[in-house]
């Protein structure tokens, strides 16, 4: 988006203000993305699990910062489970869950544990480890559905996203 001066004097102050917000939102990324830099370069290899590891925080780094506030709270775990339950992830809804996650997920009564977003190491790295860039963007695709899922969407609403 393009704006000049004239357009910024001919502006009131509500559109005005909506366009300081948008910088300081930018700026404050562009500050983040500086001080927050991924262990793992984009496109080093993905070969051992603090390998896998750097990929999965690199793909939660790359979330907005809103959506990332809303994550507080919710633990992101590595594990090597994904063949037991056939998943590459999966959102385990904890005693902070709002109650219309126990429509989607009836086995998750409330308890004591946080709400966990799980990636699965081993079905990700077996199906996608002979192509690092797809691996990672798989990594990257299942981070993003599975944020869903803990924001409260349904399968169909993490499908409509394309995740």
């Amino acid at each position: 988006m393009s704006t000049s001066d004239d357009d910024i004097e001919d502006m009131d102050e509500q559109s005005f203000e909506a366009l300081e917000d948008r910088v300081d939102r930018l700026g404050a990324g562009e500050q983040r993305a500086q001080e927050t830099k991924p262990d793992l370069p984009a496109d080093a290899p993905v070969h051992t699990e603090a390998d896998f590891e750097a990929a999965v925080r690199a793909a939660l780094d790359e979330l907005p910062a809103d959506i990332e506030n809303q994550l507080n709270g919710v633990a992101v775990t590595v594990s090597d489970d994904g063949a037991e339950h056939r998943a590459y992830g999966m959102f385990v809804p904890g005693a902070q869950s709002s109650s219309q996650i126990g429509q989607w997920f009836p086995w998750s009564g409330q308890n004591e544990s946080p709400d966990q977003i799980i990636i699965y190491r081993d079905t990700l790295t077996r199906d996608f480890g002979n192509d690092q860039a797809l691996l990672r963007a798989k990594i990257v695709e299942t981070v993003r559905h599975e944020v869903g899922h803990a924001l409260g969407l349904d399968e169909a609403g993490v499908r409509k996203l394309g995740l």
